[in-house]
């Protein structure tokens, strides 16, 4: 499957769970496009698992577009499953979910949305960031461009501000763009005594 489409689902709360039942399985190797729109009570869209080494597959090497639109009860894109969090847990290291081809993530209206996934993202190809109403996002993927290229970022100012950073050298990578109708808050005062 190369394009993963769910629109205007108003009941659905997950477009993949796994169940303890299902045991092992590969995700999507070949998925390019990922869309999701008007599906409010969706909480999930596809979670990630390990294989018996431990490592992640190449379950998203290919993932090239996030698009994901007006689902309010979204907590997060890319959920690991318990096995993984135990994985996860065990290590000494951050681990790091590689995203090689992401060139585009358009995030709108997700306020519930926490992390796009509770590891660390690295997306080394990352184009533009469109992203908008999503004020409980607090994290973006590490670029790594180390200044050769800047990632476009289109968001509120307000949320800009409250992102929080590895480290700085990661905030360089962004550049991060507002709204033309954005204006500073000025101070509220009289003339009249």
């Amino acid at each position: 499957m190369r394009t993963l489409w769910a629109s205007k689902l108003p009941k659905a709360r997950y477009i993949y769970k796994r169940t303890s039942s299902s045991g092992f399985y590969r995700s999507f190797p070949y998925l390019t496009l990922l869309h999701q729109d008007f599906c409010p009570r969706l909480r999930t869209v596809l979670p990630l698992s390990t294989d018996l080494a431990g490592t992640f597959f190449e379950s998203l090497c290919q993932l090239e577009t996030v698009e994901i639109t007006w689902c309010g009860d979204l907590t997060e894109v890319f959920p690991l499953d318990i096995d993984t969090k135990r994985y996860v847990e065990r290590q000494l290291q951050p681990v790091t979910l590689d995203l090689p081809k992401l060139k585009r993530i358009h995030l709108h209206e997700l306020p519930m949305l926490l992390h796009i996934c509770e590891l660390r993202l690295s997306a080394p190809n990352l184009e533009t960031v469109k992203i908008r109403g999503c004020w409980s996002l607090r994290r973006l993927p590490v670029v790594g461009h180390g200044g050769n290229k800047v990632v476009e970022c289109d968001c509120e100012k307000e949320w800009w501000d409250s992102l929080e950073w590895e480290d700085g050298s990661h905030k360089r990578d962004y550049k991060p763009i507002h709204s033309r109708y954005y204006k500073k808050t000025l101070l509220r005062g009289t003339v009249l005594r």
